[in-house]
């Protein structure tokens, strides 16, 4: 068993030549997956772990997408992985080795702008979105400060999914971080001006800070696009408007006032 120091944390791979199983373990992050320049692999063959199997059978790489990683590990020690690659029930194919897409033509394709960082490193949009189903579990569960990491690291694969602009937004907000999720959910509406969510949550933002002619109009927006109401969204900035408006009709008349009494 080798051993690999990274970032504080210790990591424990089987040596290349010992046949690898694993790429990190025994519980990667997506983060870890994604920027990991260790061993890499793809498992090959029936694990009996039937998501896993489902996977490999499908073209997947359970290798790349932590929750089957996790499963896997929750079924079988390193010693029964060692043991099934040495029975022939399951094989490795060393990516070492494989055609990369981390090479000139790409990199140039890269600085300008014609494909991202998780393109150049071969990460598919399916793995990850696999990464961001985790983040959203983390989010949902509280995990602020691991969501976070997730949606930052899954930005700088890919800057220009609007998903996941719109997430960290969310992210930021929970964590009392207005001014950086305002600017997310403004990242996420110029990437996709359909983003009904989005356009609510920076109207909530500017709510709370008094800009409510700007709000309004983003509440408005987010009504335009969802004219049936099926939206829950939509449905949060109906009931949003209203309020605003009342408020701004409060707003309005005690100007009137001061001024007839000036």
């Amino acid at each position: 068993m080798a051993t690999k120091k990274s970032s504080g944390k210790e990591e424990e791979f089987i040596d290349a030549e010992d046949a690898v199983v694993k790429p990190i373990g025994p519980n990667p992050s997506p983060i870890d997956l994604m920027f990991y320049d260790g061993p890499k692999i793809k498992l090959e063959g029936e694990t009996g772990v039937p998501e896993v199997d489902q996977a490999i059978k499908e073209g997947r790489d359970p290798s790349m997408i932590p929750e089957l990683m996790n499963k896997l590990d929750q079924a079988y020690s390193d010693d029964d992985l060692i043991k099934m690659v040495e029975d022939g029930e399951i094989d490795i194919v060393d990516l070492e080795e494989a055609e990369t897409p981390f090479n000139e033509e790409n990199a140039a394709k890269w600085l300008f702008g014609e494909i991202t960082w998780g393109q150049l490193n071969g990460i598919t949009m399916e793995e990850a979105y696999a990464m961001a189903e985790l983040g959203y579990m983390q989010f949902e569960q509280g995990r602020y400060n691991d969501a976070q990491a997730i949606f930052e690291g899954l930005i700088i694969t890919n800057p220009y999914d609007a998903y996941f602009h719109s997430m960290l937004g969310a992210i930021y907000a929970r964590k009392d971080m207005q001014e950086e999720a305002a600017e997310e959910y403004t990242i996420a509406i110029e990437l996709d001006p359909e983003n009904i969510a989005a356009y609510v949550n920076r109207a909530e933002i500017l709510l709370q800070h008094g800009e409510f002619e700007i709000a309004m109009d983003d509440l408005k927006n987010a009504i335009k696009l969802d004219q049936k109401g099926e939206d829950p969204s939509g449905i949060r900035a109906r009931a949003l408007a209203g309020a605003t408006a009342a408020i701004i009709e409060e707003i309005l008349n005690q100007r009137a006032k001061e001024e007839g009494a000036g």
